[in-house]
């Protein structure tokens, strides 16, 4: 979903409280000032990490296992670092980012909420969508020679 479908067209009414986890992070990535933020991936992702709580550790539940799965690495890091080595594929060493400013920063913002929607699509699209997310994960994880006994 592109930031712009989330909201209705001029003259529909809409209310906060019936937009979809989908639609209320797009209007945070289409609108950061208005909550807020000031556009950096670090404000986002707090943001989105303070959101995840709120919810009851619902919104993200399943997010870095999809991560992990995406990048086809990192089972040991945080999603805020998968979301950074999915930016920066090419980085010899991808945590060594650098600092996540400029051109750089608007590379971050744009896959994390590409990810953030995807994830949240396949989660809540596909019938058993949660469940199909952490299988994915374990077969993933069997693949790996060091979780091997």
């Amino acid at each position: 979903m592109k930031p712009e479908e989330a909201f209705p067209v001029a003259g529909e009414v809409s209310s906060v409280a019936t937009w979809t986890p989908r639609e209320y992070m797009a209007e945070i990535h289409r609108r950061p000032g208005s909550h807020g933020l000031d556009g950096s991936y670090r404000a986002f992702a707090t943001f989105i990490a303070g959101f995840h709580a709120g919810s009851g550790h619902t919104l993200l539940a399943g997010f870095r296992e999809w991560l992990i799965v995406q990048v086809n690495r990192g089972n040991n890091l945080v999603w805020e670092a998968l979301v950074l080595m999915l930016a920066f594929p090419m980085e010899a060493r991808p945590l060594d980012v650098g600092p996540v400013n400029g051109e750089r920063n608007s590379t971050a913002v744009t896959v994390l909420f590409q990810a953030l929607d995807q994830f949240l699509a396949d989660r809540d699209d596909r019938p058993n969508g949660h469940a199909l997310i952490y299988a994915e994960h374990a077969e993933w994880l069997e693949r790996q020679s060091w979780a091997r006994p």
